[in-house]
């Protein structure tokens, strides 16, 4: 029972005189009237008390001769929403009841209507890329000396974080692609971890000062070739940013996944990954030595359409790792002086880009052909036998050219091919044992929220 409900009711035993006092020492010019079990029978106003005695009505009769039964309240899980329209109408004071008419408390326009702050949860997602050109020119070593160019999209195949904050140090990470649990008693002890993953590297990038489980899960394969682990840094980060106040730009966001991916995970790659899933959309991904760029790309809503319904995704169900292709295509790009085909890649790159907003789309085509053949010869190990009957059959079945994803050696295939060639591309390519990926382009980047825990 709160302090206003002491100050403001009469038992249905007390007299007039009673009323007048508790007014007195109030500024509500108001009483309720309960019986012995609290029960609310009635409420008198000032109004209702000078009417009395200008009737003749004498102080040391009782409350009861003047109270007024028909009065407002509520009952006692009424929605601030109901209250407040009372409020709105005039009413000062509003009781409020339980099921069998008990006073439980009185409301004024002062009440504490904000609830207490509720434990929360923060989500995020990030979606994967698929790179139409300029891969390999996105890694440092070369565009230090000289601008990379890459161009690429997302699509509507995301990786899943969510955080969910303890009271106390303890760090739990949950990894539903990987079935993975890690454990531990706080920040201290996982920084101490010589041998880390993925998430605990993006933790000890981030060092958040509380403690959590983290859960982490993806709608794609690991291996896919679609920039998949960096879309799990980027939604991770971003799940960490929806804690903060100091909120981390787009760009940030991107180049912490990059830090805890390439420099503490030390997985090697390029840097077109993590901009792409934070960015979201089609972009031209500008790199050198000074600031990289992001610059997106608009187009006509029919040349997205046509795109979209022009390309095939295959999934050749080989895994591949792209840390391991990375480290020797950059040992043969220093050895063998690959950036010839490097640069080639970037003018290509450029082409495509304005084939691509003009709505060229079979030129399009055929340079995404083009530049397969000439990632080929960047490094003996990103096709094999296999892969190369994957791509001829395609080609022989009617698709205009067509590209590995990611750093090569298995992953996901995407062609373009028109519509009447469609179905027999497609049935060669399951009589090969590869699988056909429904896939949306997905026009925003990677997405938090916060939400209270159920």
């Amino acid at each position: 029972m709160n302090e206003l409900v002491e100050q403001l009711t009469l038992s249905v035993s007390s007299k007039i005189t009673d009323a007048l006092k508790k007014m007195e020492l109030s500024r509500f010019q108001i009483v309720f009237v309960t019986d012995d079990h609290r029960i609310l029978h009635g409420l008198i106003t000032n109004g209702d008390l000078r009417r009395h005695l200008l009737a003749s009505g004498n102080a040391s009769d009782s409350v009861t001769v003047c109270m007024n039964r028909q009065f407002r309240s509520v009952h006692v899980n009424a929605s601030r929403e109901e209250l407040l329209k009372l409020f709105d109408l005039g009413f000062h004071v509003i009781p409020r009841l339980d099921d069998d008419g008990h006073l439980v408390d009185l409301v004024t326009p002062e009440f504490d209507f904000a609830s207490p702050e509720a434990p929360i949860l923060t989500r995020a997602r990030a979606p994967v890329r698929i790179s139409f050109s300029g891969g390999g020119s996105d890694v440092t070593y070369f565009f230090v000396d000289r601008p990379g160019a890459v161009l690429s999209t997302t699509v509507a195949l995301y990786s899943h974080a969510t955080i969910v904050p303890h009271l106390d140090k303890r760090i739990g990470i949950f990894s539903e692609d990987l079935e993975t649990e890690e454990h531990y008693e706080s920040l201290m002890d996982l920084l101490r971890t010589e041998s880390k993953g993925l998430l605990s590297s993006v933790i000890s990038v981030i060092k958040p000062s509380y403690g959590f489980d983290l859960y982490v899960r993806s709608d794609f394969p690991v291996g896919s070739g679609l920039g998949g682990s960096s879309a799990v840094a980027t939604a991770v980060v971003a799940a960490f940013n929806e804690m903060r106040l100091d909120r981390w730009s787009t760009y940030e966001v991107a180049e912490l996944a990059f830090q805890a991916e390439r420099l503490c995970f030390g997985v090697a790659g390029g840097w077109q990954d993590q901009y792409a899933s934070a960015f979201g959309g089609f972009n031209l991904i500008e790199l050198n030595n000074g600031k990289n760029l992001v610059h997106a790309i608009r187009m006509e809503p029919a040349i997205l359409n046509e795109l979209e319904a022009s390309l095939i995704l295959c999934n050749t169900n080989i895994k591949h790792d792209s840390g391991v292709l990375h480290g020797q295509q950059r040992d043969a790009f220093v050895q063998e002086a690959k950036t010839d085909n490097v640069e080639k890649m970037v003018a290509l790159c450029r082409q495509m880009h304005k084939q691509l907003i003009r709505g060229e789309l079979l030129d399009f085509g055929k340079s995404l052909g083009q530049g397969w053949q000439i990632k080929r010869e960047l490094s003996p190990n990103i096709s094999n036998s296999y892969l190369e009957t994957i791509y001829k059959a395609a080609i022989d079945a009617g698709s205009i050219g067509g590209k590995l994803m990611g750093a090569g050696g298995g992953g996901f295939f995407m062609f373009f091919v028109q519509p009447q060639f469609r179905q027999e591309v497609t049935q060669k390519l399951r009589g090969l044992g590869c699988s056909i990926s429904s896939f949306r382009f997905e026009t925003e980047g990677v997405t938090s929220w916060r939400t209270k825990v159920h």
